[in-house]
């Protein structure tokens, strides 16, 4: 049967059937993530960047039903890990969970691999305290008694940290400063492997942040002899602070974050960010960061890059008066 229609109508009719069935065929466009997300964390397995990278990855995970892996790159004080995700493709993909060392190695090393601006900031995740562990074998048993073995005798005592620049690196730095002191530092690939050597008796005091060293001080197999809070840790309230041993005002905490290599699309930032804060407000994330010995921050982006700026310029300070420079 002819068509009545004129064939200008019959075109137009022909074309807007074509579209409409064409819109009909396309797929729905799949939301971000759609494809495993990786978490890159500075220190080896065992560290506190680590623990709280892998609880925040199994929540996210379950959330969004894709796998969040999360990649240990220790050495080079966090450089190596930063400069991974630094030269990573801004795809939403690829994440960093860092701490104090991402603002202090752009002072401390003389051709630091990255710079500030090559990074979008996401959320703050915690802040805690470090702690100051000596081995069951060290010949003091309080901070107090170490300090007069080391006055006694400069550089003869050996002190383990998780990497230079790394934030107990930072903090035992400062205390040295306070107390008058002079340590032999050794810097290991993370928080594990010195805190290994120390409950193995290689080296009788290690600077750590509380998250990484928790588990060994419940266990009994180091024992804490101070927290660098301004106040007594509530899950180490028999554990005095530096400043209380030191008699000064010393204070040094560590924070942890997430960054993303910068470019990265705002949505998948903003995304993140909402599943992180959503996060770290449930009871019982909350506690599995108490019963590790920090607590959660959250907030947007800006706030948290408000705290890397104000971060730089004291840690740039730090840097300068001790005279601390990693090659």
């Amino acid at each position: 049967m002819k068509s009545s229609l004129p064939p200008v109508r019959r075109s137009v009719l022909v074309a807007c059937l074509a579209a409409s069935l064409g819109a009909i065929a396309l797929p729905a466009r799949a939301e971000w993530p759609e494809k495993p997300i990786r978490i890159v964390v500075p220190s080896s397995p065992g560290g506190s960047a680590d623990v709280v990278a892998r609880l925040l990855g199994d929540r996210l995970t379950r959330s969004w039903g894709q796998p969040v892996i999360v990649e240990n790159k220790g050495g080079g004080g966090g450089n190596i890990a930063t400069e991974n995700v630094a030269r990573s493709a801004p795809d939403g993909y690829t994440f960093l969970l860092t701490g104090n060392n991402h603002t202090v190695n752009v002072s401390l090393f003389a051709r630091p691999p990255y710079k500030l601006e090559d990074f979008a900031p996401v959320i703050e995740v915690t802040r805690g305290p470090s702690v100051f562990v000596a081995a069951n074998t060290a010949p003091f048993k309080d901070l107090a008694e170490m300090i007069r073995q080391a006055k006694a005798a400069p550089g003869n005592l050996a002190y383990g940290s998780p990497g230079m620049g790394l934030p107990s690196h930072i903090a035992f730095e400062l205390f040295q400063r306070e107390s008058g002191t002079r340590f032999a530092h050794a810097p290991y690939k993370g928080s594990g492997p010195s805190l290994a050597d120390a409950v193995g008796g290689q080296i009788p005091v290690v600077a750590s942040t509380l998250a990484a060293a928790m588990p060994l001080i419940k266990a009994g197999k180091l024992r804490p002899l101070a927290v660098t809070s301004a106040e007594r840790w509530p899950s180490l309230p028999d554990v005095p602070t530096v400043a209380e041993v030191t008699r000064s005002a010393y204070s040094h905490l560590t924070w942890l974050g997430i960054f993303a290599p910068k470019a990265t699309p705002p949505a998948h930032i903003a995304k993140m960010n909402a599943a992180i804060n959503k996060i770290l407000q449930d009871a019982e994330f909350k506690s599995s960061l108490e019963t590790l010995g920090t607590n959660p921050v959250g907030g947007p982006p800006a706030s948290f890059q408000a705290m890397i700026d104000a971060e730089f310029l004291t840690s740039r300070a730090l840097v300068h008066s001790a005279k601390l420079q990693a090659n």
